[in-house]
């Protein structure tokens, strides 16, 4: 069965990621509809997927009352996200949504609330990266032993990457309405793949170094994060600058017989070794998240499957961002087991 999908937003997003991953399903979708603000994107879009000019529309709300849908595809700047989503809802339309789940704790909370009533995924693709699922399955199969501690770095030059052809160049991200700025908006990537393979945060202490660029309050941020089972790991987040030595610091993984080192997940090999000498580069495709997830998606409309990055774990990745910016501002160690209506209030 093909699910009929109408997309709410062509810009970056749509044209990068998830129209490239449609292409390779078109067993499993149709698409029946694209709306954009700016209308001439909805036709452009259009275009490329071979409708007529009139499924292109420039209010999301006119396309809902007008063609025919299973499910809607939202592609906004994300703090829209929970305004759109609330009104594909009432429409009663199943959904993807872009990460994070929310620019605030409460507007997570009503996202749960509202998966309720139809199926919504949030498209978080690091839980859904092939490289992703075979370091998970060396963890769980104890091929490192028993984890001990990690290194995540992650670092990205924002303002050089303002005047190319990526992420950086859209104004709401150059100027974000929302707490946090670009460490919500990119670091949620980077908490989701940590909890998809450690579990959940236990507590949180992190310092950060004050910048005045728009884009983000910190120009850099380090931060020690405990889960359950005892794994510490410290993540850090540096958006103006570049690593300029190779290898990569990249992710590392640090077990009681071995390691596992992602330099960076565009690199196509998964490295491991262990203490007695084994030693495995491990292939995997780059970017492949975007359509697992797609399929997962498609699963879960037509067959009933579960869907793997829920609302529910959404809201996690985002309150473990919270309180990271929230011990950088009181210089405490922040535990992550806190009631939510805490941090609902703090965030709000």
């Amino acid at each position: 069965m093909r699910v009929k999908l109408a997309i709410i937003g062509a810009g970056m997003a749509w044209d990068k990621l998830h129209w490239p991953a449609l292409q390779r399903l078109p067993d499993r979708y149709e698409i029946t509809g694209v709306a954009d603000k700016n209308i001439q994107k909805a036709r452009d879009a259009c275009d490329k997927i071979g409708l007529p000019k009139d499924k292109a529309f420039n209010s999301y709300q006119k396309m809902l009352n007008t063609i025919e849908a299973d499910a809607i595809d939202i592609l906004v700047p994300i703090d829209r996200l929970h305004e759109v989503t609330k009104d594909v809802v009432a429409h009663g339309k199943h959904l993807i949504m872009e990460k994070p789940v929310a620019t605030t704790m409460s507007q997570a909370k009503d996202i749960v609330k509202l998966s309720k009533k139809v199926k919504l995924m949030v498209a978080e693709n690091f839980r859904y990266e092939e490289e992703n699922s075979i370091i998970k399955n060396l963890i769980d199969d104890k091929a490192i032993g028993n984890v001990v501690y990690f290194i995540d770095n992650n670092i990205i030059e924002f303002q050089a990457d303002m005047a190319k052809d990526k992420f950086a160049a859209m104004e709401w991200r150059q100027h974000p309405d929302f707490r946090g700025g670009i460490f919500l908006d990119s670091g949620v990537h980077h908490i989701a793949r940590q909890r998809f393979l450690f579990g959940n945060v236990k507590n949180v202490y992190a310092q950060g170094r004050g910048a005045r660029i728009d884009w983000c309050p910190y120009s850099s941020v380090n931060a020690m994060l405990r889960f359950g089972g005892d794994v510490t790991g410290m993540y850090s987040f540096f958006c103006i600058g570049r690593e300029t030595q190779s290898p990569l610091v990249g992710l590392r993984i640090f077990g009681t017989s071995g390691e596992i080192y992602l330099e960076s997940k565009e690199c196509g090999f998964v490295n491991f070794t262990t203490k007695d000498g084994e030693r495995q580069a491990i292939p995997y495709t780059p970017n492949s998240g975007y359509t697992n997830e797609l399929i997962n998606f498609h699963e879960a409309i037509t067959n009933g499957m579960e869907i793997i990055s829920t609302p529910e774990k959404g809201i996690g990745d985002v309150a473990v961002i919270f309180d990271i910016l929230n011990s950088i501002e009181s210089g405490e160690v922040i535990e992550a087991t806190a009631q939510l209506k805490k941090k609902v209030a703090r965030n709000k």
